[in-house]
């Protein structure tokens, strides 16, 4: 029932101030550390007067970034643990601190320093990165501790949980900003146990010192932390003998790396491998972990676990207009073995790649939805998205060698991609994940396989010149998996094979149908996944309210959360039938719901709390559901009794 939240402010300088703060969700509210409700209904943010679990003084934090939460308990500079990757391996050897007492591992120039004057020594910034206020930010020359974190824009923390051998455990935090820094924090104190900065990110550290006033974003650890956890018997008890706990994580603005870090031992990382290869673009694509048989040398841990990465994203399509030719980075699919990083196997449309497709022509930014289909524990379905408007299926036969182990195709083109002279308003990307979800249509009484999923300019989130939709595709294939012929010759779904249920209700797929989409007010798009529950979709849409060609002015814009039917896009409530006279714009308001926040809306979560009181009886021990869209929570309208699916793979046991 904890929840914790990452904030951040968006300012003109270098750096941006970020941090995270701890709530309980408690009888479907938000709550802070005075058991007070702790959002403001009338802002969807927290209130001035509540306060974190994490704020050490007596005052409330409220909604300052600045106050409270994990920056205002860093430790003492001199007591810091803060390491980089001088070498792989164990990061806690002295080789590896970044600290005075090893300035012989380091130059200026991997700091950003240049000689040029009023520059700050490597002493300075060194002392600065490890929280001495050297420049006394705070105006106090009687207190010399900094306490500052970067922001988390675009990165999913991750919690991890270590069970004890008495009985009780332990949550660790893994937080990372754009000032580079991966932070371990204790989630019960809120205090930082060591922080990681990739080699290649200290020579932001100078310009992160410096703080001057820029036109551009500074970015460094922007991509989702990942955590994998294998424990053999299943006690929630981490053995080091025989199971193991890691972190994966990819740059995605600030690098093209992957790295892997073992937190068996939480206060001692250990650096497995860094990777990136020449396909690959930005490293945007968090990892999925899943259980794939692959018949070569390159997959060496017992376990057969591999990490499946989208391509990553090529800045090509920093330009709102369609790219008239291919994409050098990013247009592709790998398998990465997790113990070593080496590529297992790789999608791409060069003759160099396991499985060649010639359509395979836009980057691929977004999580590959892996799935288990036939429960067997290992993954054998594929789907993926790409910037070309682009929706691709990929079926997996384990056992075999590289280039017999998928077969895959185009199963939709949707965007600009294939049109011989696209117009602006069909440049659609897909920066988000197919939402893949099973389903029965009662009018056809057959299962489905929904693929929801919507587009939106992720990098450019003020334009609005692509005529955004969100897309729900039917894929009637559930159990059976198509060969490499059938790819080939798949009828590719257009736009103009969807039924648009825009203004509409009690809408009829046909049989043998694709199935619907929504065509989105001009003004609107879709910037995050989908997540269906329920038989309903969720989605939030993004309406820019400033007029700026500078993203990062997107704070003045409205949210929607829309609820619909994964069958037929019908709104969620009982507005009659068809034959009922309705308006157009009743239908579509039936669907949504203004949401008060600001910025670009995070996509929509659930949570199926346990009781808040362990000795609860009766009803009272299944505290109703609670769906978030940031800290703006909603009834999701089904009872707490989720039955678990299992055609899906989510660890690697």
């Amino acid at each position: 029932n904890d929840l914790y939240v990452s904030v951040f402010r968006a300012t003109d300088h270098v750096h941006w101030p970020g941090n995270m703060k701890k709530y309980r969700l408690v009888d479907t509210l938000i709550r802070d550390a005075k058991d007070d409700p702790a959002v403001d209904p009338d802002t969807g943010f927290f209130a001035d007067n509540s306060k974190n679990y994490w704020q050490k003084d007596p005052d409330n934090d409220g909604a300052d970034v600045y106050r409270g939460g994990i920056a205002n308990s860093l430790p003492a500079p001199f007591e810091r643990k803060l390491y980089t990757n001088n070498s792989t391996g164990d990061l806690t050897l002295p080789s590896n601190h970044v600290s005075v007492g090893n300035i012989l591992s380091f130059t200026d120039d991997e700091f950003g320093l240049t000689g040029a004057a009023g520059e700050p020594t490597l002493t300075q910034v060194i002392e600065w990165a490890r929280g001495v206020d050297v420049k006394d930010e705070d105006n106090n020359p009687l207190t010399n501790i900094r306490y500052a974190m970067g922001d988390t824009l675009h990165s999913q923390p991750a919690a991890v949980v270590y069970g004890k051998s008495g009985g009780g455990y332990d949550v660790i935090l893994f937080n990372a900003t754009n000032d580079g820094y991966l932070h371990a924090v204790n989630a019960d104190t809120g205090v930082e146990l060591w922080s990681f900065i990739p080699h290649e990110l200290l020579t932001n550290l100078a310009s992160l010192y410096e703080n001057e006033n820029v036109d551009y974003k500074t970015y460094g650890i922007d991509g989702d932390v990942v955590p994998l956890m294998y424990d053999k018997n299943q006690d929630g008890i981490i053995d080091p003998n025989e199971d193991f706990v890691r972190l994966v994580f990819g740059m995605r603005r600030g690098g093209d790396n992957y790295y892997m870090i073992d937190i068996t031992t939480p206060t001692k990382p250990i650096l497995k491998w860094v990777r990136t290869f020449p396909e690959l673009g930005q490293s945007w694509s968090p990892p999925v972990a899943a259980k794939i048989t692959v018949d070569s040398a390159a997959q060496t841990n017992a376990l057969d676990a591999v990490l499946v990465l989208g391509g990553g994203y090529d800045t090509s399509h920093d330009a709102p207009a369609h790219p008239t030719s291919a994409d050098l980075d990013g247009a592709g699919i790998v398998m990465l073995d997790v113990d070593t990083g080496s590529m297992i196997w790789r999608a791409g449309r060069d003759d160099g790649a396991d499985l060649t497709l010639s359509k395979m022509t836009r980057a691929i930014p977004s999580r590959v939805r892996v799935i288990d289909m036939n429960g067997d524990g290992k993954a054998d379905r594929m789907y993926a998205a790409d910037l070309g408007g682009q929706i691709w299926r990929f079926d997996i036969t384990n056992d075999k060698k590289p280039a017999a182990l998928v077969a895959g195709g185009v199963i939709a083109r949707l965007g600009a991609e294939g049109l011989n002279n696209p117009k602006a308003a069909d440049t659609r990307r897909f920066y988000t994940s197919p939402d893949v979800s099973m389903f029965v249509d009662k009018r056809q009484d057959r299962r489905f396989l929904a693929i929801n999923i919507g587009s939106g300019y992720r990098a450019h989130p003020l334009d609005n010149s692509s005529g955004d939709r969100f897309y729900s595709l039917r894929d009637p294939d559930v159990f059976n998996a198509l060969t490499q012929a059938k790819y080939d010759s798949y009828p590719i779904i257009k736009n103009s094979d969807l039924v648009d249920v825009a203004g509409k209700i009690d809408t009829v797929i046909p049989a043998g149908g694709d199935g619907w989409m929504m065509t989105l007010p001009a003004s609107q798009k879709v910037l995050s996944d989908a997540q269906t529950f329920d038989n309903s979709v969720y989605f939030v849409t993004f309406e820019a309210q400033v007029n700026s060609v500078d993203p990062c002015q997107a704070g003045h814009s409205l949210n929607r959360l829309y609820r619909v039917d994964v069958a037929n896009g019908d709104p969620v409530v009982d507005l009659g039938s068809s034959a009922d006279p309705i308006e157009p714009e009743v239908a579509d308001e039936a669907r949504v719901t203004e949401l008060e926040q600001g910025g670009i809306a995070p996509k929509p979560t659930f949570f199926f709390p346990g009781p808040d009181n362990p000795n609860c009886t009766g009803a009272e021990c299944t505290a109703p559901p609670v769906g978030c869209v940031g800290v703006e929570c909603f009834d999701p309208g089904f009872p707490n009794f989720p039955v678990r699916t299992l055609w899906t793979q989510d660890g690697m046991e």
